[in-house]
């Protein structure tokens, strides 16, 4: 009996699920953050994106570690690089919360008053009114400054905690050196030691403008600062008050009917003004 060998047939390829690459699962990931709430638990995170939840645990703990996503008692939400990257911030309840204490401070003071927030490690200018004092301040709108270099900056960082002060500085292009974060954390300090109050006499700054500024609370924490800029020496002594009083205001409304130490309405008489910090 012969047994006869032939060739074997080509059968067509088969389709088959591929598996995700790792890119396109980190892909995956950072889009839920992009079009989804700012925060979330994990099981969420795994529930639209459709990976393992092992899987999903494993990516967002690298990309805690990048920077590019972050953790706390909320849950995750978009890291410090991906705020720099992501979708425009609605910032249009914190405008109009301030728009009239803004409008006061600059009548009061005489000077160019200021909202800002902090993106990232630099501070970004959401509203400036300056009236007569415009020209001499250099301030402009939808710009940003580093952080540590600004009264505002300054002020919002003291609303953190320092580990998390340490992970703006370091991140991005412009990290800064031991001692930098070293001096800069002394700075934060004396200003969470006034209850937020940032200052600079005209002074100590080579422009000669001296400033002020305080920080808005929001539910969550501090959400943005209020500052006044003048060209020259100014009392600071009576300004600070003046800029404490309209960020407590515009911290009330954005939460109305809260009380307690984020809510304080008075600045301390012991609170000293005079000293660049």
């Amino acid at each position: 009996m012969t047994v006869m060998h032939s060739d074997p047939i080509p059968l067509p390829d088969m389709p088959r699920e591929q598996r995700p690459s790792v890119a396109e699962r980190f892909t995956q990931i950072l889009d839920v953050f992009a079009s989804g709430p700012d925060r979330m638990f994990l099981e969420e995170i795994t529930a639209a994106t459709g990976l393992p939840r092992s899987t999903v645990f494993r990516l967002l703990t690298q990309l805690v570690d990048l920077h590019w996503v972050e953790h706390d008692s909320r849950g995750y939400g978009p890291g410090l690089r991906m705020q720099t990257m992501a979708r425009p911030r609605d910032y249009s309840q914190l405008r109009a919360a301030a728009a009239g204490m803004l409008n006061d401070l600059q009548i009061g003071t005489g000077g160019v008053a200021h909202l800002t927030v902090l993106e990232g490690s630099s501070v970004y200018f959401l509203d400036r009114i300056g009236g007569a004092a415009s020209a001499g301040i250099p301030s402009q709108v939808a710009t940003r400054l580093p952080a540590e270099s600004t009264v505002s900056g300054r002020a919002l960082l003291a609303g953190l905690e320092p580990e998390r002060v340490d992970a703006l500085m370091t991140a991005g292009p412009h990290v800064r050196s031991r001692a930098d974060l070293s001096a800069l954390h002394e700075r934060l300090n004396r200003v969470r030691q006034r209850q937020g109050l940032a200052f600079v006499p005209g002074h100590s700054c080579p422009m000669s403008i001296s400033a002020v500024a305080a920080p808005v609370v929001g539910p969550d924490g501090v959400v943005g600062a209020i500052s006044v800029a003048c060209r020259g020496t100014v009392e600071l002594a009576h300004i600070a008050p003046m800029v404490w009083a309209a960020a407590r205001r515009t911290s009330q409304v954005l939460t109305p009917g809260r009380s307690g130490s984020t809510a304080r309405t008075r600045l301390s008489h012991r609170t000293r003004v005079g000293v660049a910090n």
